[in-house]
């Protein structure tokens, strides 16, 4: 793509860190601060613009719609020049501010212009190379200070008994910040909900096991955590606009290990892992803050404490997440959801998948029963053996064509249908200088340009059939010969192949699968 047919990207940012500094550094001003200072150079204003924002969004990671927006673009090399208000509107990580600006916007021929810092990449000489690492440092530096900060803040306001989050407990529904300024109470129940937390217990006071709490949930058709959610205005775990999901004795289970139905008030429970790592850990449980009666109760403590002396704690070793080499990728082909992989004590020839559905909903039409792992993998490795013999088989036909006096052949034939077309194009515009001259009737002129016109498009048909036949290889065969071209006949599955090659494995019942591949 030609430079000037690629884009001026301009990118804005705001993150809750700035809140402090929110006027200046507030999308409105960045994008005034950056237009003009767009408008003022000619070499810029020539260029095809597009605006870009992450309003909200640390600049410690690249997970911003905008910037993968950005990182898009740049991939298909359609990026011209990039323009920041300052380098922490793009990353805050001194690394990466690096890395970009000296190494992949250089390679990918993208200008980089930091407005503040006086930076344009289009003039930068060598011996400036320090300014970018130092500044990057320096941003680095400011973000773990705030991150500190706020930890401090947020430790001192659980102490003070407030929340720091915008969650609440299925059962409840968050206040406005007035009701709680006036008694302190952040929740409020939600009946809908809270009777189904009162059925829960109720059932396993009953002595019910929790899959057997979950099917009579499932059955009455109850709102589970994520739809309560959803159905208030919150993100729902995921769940669209009118999906529904079931319950199950994970979510039963933390229902009935959740203290605060009892009215106890608990803040702090978790944190997160880093600065800008996006992702919380648990908090040690001395650590958090307790409050008796802080919140309305939905059961009693007594109905609370005899359901723990009925499911008592067993003692469990470190949790390793390891994922099997179909992970992710193996879905019942009735309700959609991905397989629950159950490993076997007795050997690997005993893992296996099932569909937790019929477990939940009696009148579910989902496969029962379990499909061994292996046999999965089986019929995985089949086909993938075929397809590189087929890979193996392309590439073999491809190198006989390019060696053949066929392919000669074929080159001189479409050069003597070439120089034909030519020829008969003459000839045409020659019956046009007869027409003109009174030579030829229109009728017999247009006749004859008929023809003609006939003829050439008979000629372009066989040029476009030889080389047709002289493709070394057809797109679909070329992806082919390039996925599975670097594999023996002898294949062995691993996991990193798993996920280059396969895009899902439905499964229908025992012993019938479907493989869908990338």
């Amino acid at each position: 793509m030609k430079r000037e047919e690629r884009l001026l990207v301009k990118y804005y940012r705001l993150s809750l860190e700035d809140e402090a500094d929110r006027e200046s550094n507030s999308i409105r001003n960045q994008r005034k601060l950056i237009e003009d200072y767009v408008e003022e150079r000619e070499d810029l204003r020539e260029l095809g613009s597009l605006e870009l924002s992450d309003d909200g969004y640390t600049g410690t990671n690249f997970n911003r719609p905008g910037i993968k927006r950005f990182l898009d673009l740049l991939k298909k090399n359609q990026v011209a020049c990039l323009v920041v208000k300052d380098f922490s509107r793009f990353t805050r990580d001194y690394i990466e501010l690096g890395n970009y600006a000296e190494q992949i916007f250089p390679f990918m021929d993208v200008r980089f212009i930091s407005v503040n810092d006086r930076y344009d990449s289009s003039f930068q000489s060598s011996h400036d190379g320090l300014e970018i690492p130092f500044k990057g440092i320096l941003n680095d530096l400011y973000s773990k200070d705030i991150s500190t900060k706020v930890k401090a803040a947020k430790r001192q306001m659980i102490k003070n008994g407030k929340l720091c989050s915008g969650s609440y407990p299925f059962g409840y529904r968050k206040k406005e910040q007035g009701e709680i300024n006036r008694d302190g109470i952040p929740y409020r129940i939600d009946e809908e909900a809270a009777k189904v937390v009162r059925l829960i217990f109720h059932l396993a006071l009953q002595g019910k096991k929790n899959i057997e709490i979950a099917r009579v949930l499932n059955e009455q058709g109850c709102l589970t955590p994520g739809m309560a959610k959803r159905k208030n205005g919150s993100f729902g775990y995921g769940l669209k606009e009118g999906e529904r999901s079931v319950w199950d004795s994970t979510k039963v289970l933390n229902i009935l290990r959740d203290e605060r139905y009892t009215g106890t008030l608990i803040i702090g429970r978790y944190r997160g892992k880093g600065v800008g790592s996006g992702k919380v850990e648990e908090t040690p449980e001395h650590m958090w803050f307790r409050k008796e009666m802080g919140m309305p109760a939905i059961i009693l403590r007594e109905d609370f404490e005899r359901v723990q002396s009925l499911r008592p704690r067993g003692k469990r070793g470190a949790y390793k997440k390891e994922h099997h080499i179909l992970y992710r990728k193996v879905r019942c082909a009735n309700c959609g959801h991905f397989l629950y992989y159950k490993p076997s004590e007795y050997g690997v020839q005993y893992h296996s998948f099932f569909c937790k559905q019929p477990h939940l909903r009696p009148d579910s039409e989902c496969f029962r029963g379990y499909i061994k792992e292996g046999e999965i993998l089986e019929a995985l490795l089949s086909m993938s053996r075929v397809q590189v013999r087929l890979a193996e088989t392309i590439k073999a036909e491809s190198k006989r064509k390019g060696k053949g006096e066929e392919r000669q052949q074929a080159k001189k034939r479409i050069e003597r249908l070439e120089k034909e077309i030519e020829r008969k194009k003459d000839l045409k515009a020659q019956c046009y200088s007869e027409y003109k001259h009174g030579e030829l009737t229109k009728k017999e002129f247009l006749r004859k340009k008929e023809n003609i016109q006939a003829e050439i498009q008979v000629c372009q048909q066989e040029i476009q059939i030889i080389r047709e036949s002289m493709e070394d290889m057809q797109e679909d065969e070329k992806e082919l010969v390039e996925r599975y071209g670097g594999y023996e006949d002898d294949i062995k599955l691993d996991r990193d192949m798993v996920e280059r090659l396969v895009e899902v494995i439905w499964v229908y019942d025992v012993g019938r699968v479907k493989i869908e591949l990338k």
